[in-house]
């Protein structure tokens, strides 16, 4: 890649608007979709996390309304939502994963509110959901779009709504890549091709959710680097 070039891509995180007009995130959308596009049938086995306990408990004790699954792929956690009674939504950005996750919801008779919907440009009324779930899918968002998608949260969000994220350490594995600005990977390889990876710090997550209105309430790294926050959105004064 020229120098030129490589200050044109530097140029796309100095905004969200930018960043979201650009070639490099029209490539990392086309990834999403190229990536379920082959996937016929949802892959139903449920992940064994150490989190999720973690997250139904939280979520049982605050007994939200409506929950919004952001970035849901095949809906494995909008189902597991689903079945301990909660009403969902769930948003992806590639329509197969959509399919996907309508059929399995179809095959356990769940009614989940799937959507084909970038998270970085959701377009919800105001306090339309009581909690939110991110399981990590901001590692794929540049530091721009991360700050406007927790903006855009705390609208669509009720007052004293809860978010609960899971947020890997990312970035460090083989692969061909260029670097961002603000160090996001923008993968050049043939499998990841327009695939974007962001490694963020806990100083990062913590600046994000306080400056977005949120107050984290609760932060547990595991053994894996996984950190699982949970943010309360501050009522309005």
């Amino acid at each position: 890649m020229s120098a030129n070039n490589k200050s044109q891509k530097s140029e796309i995180c100095k905004s969200a608007e930018s960043i979201l007009g650009s070639e490099v995130y029209a490539e990392n959308v086309d990834f999403w979709n190229r990536a379920w596009g082959p996937v016929k049938t949802a892959y139903t086995q449920m992940p064994d996390l150490p989190y999720l306990t973690l997250m139904m408990s939280e979520l049982a004790s605050k007994a939200p309304a409506s929950v919004l699954d952001l970035g849901c792929g095949s809906g494995w956690l909008s189902i597991l939502l689903a079945r301990n009674g909660f009403e969902v939504t769930g948003v992806d950005v590639a329509e197969q994963a959509i399919n996907l996750a309508n059929d399995w919801a179809k095959q356990e008779s769940h009614t989940i509110n799937f959507q084909v919907k970038d998270m970085a440009q959701l377009e919800f009324a105001p306090s339309t959901f009581e909690a939110c779930v991110a399981n990590s899918i901001f590692e794929h968002f540049p530091i721009e779009l991360t700050r406007t998608i927790f903006k855009q949260l705390k609208t669509i969000m009720a007052p004293n709504g809860v978010f609960i994220g899971c947020f890997d350490q990312v970035g460090t594995g083989p692969g061909e890549y260029y670097k961002l600005e603000d160090e996001t990977h923008v993968y050049t390889d043939k499998g990841r091709k327009g695939m974007l990876l962001r490694c963020y710090s806990d100083e990062e997550l913590v600046q994000i959710m306080t400056d977005s209105g949120f107050k984290i309430t609760h932060k547990e790294t595991f053994e894996s680097g996984t950190r699982y926050i949970v943010a309360i959105q501050k009522s309005a004064s």
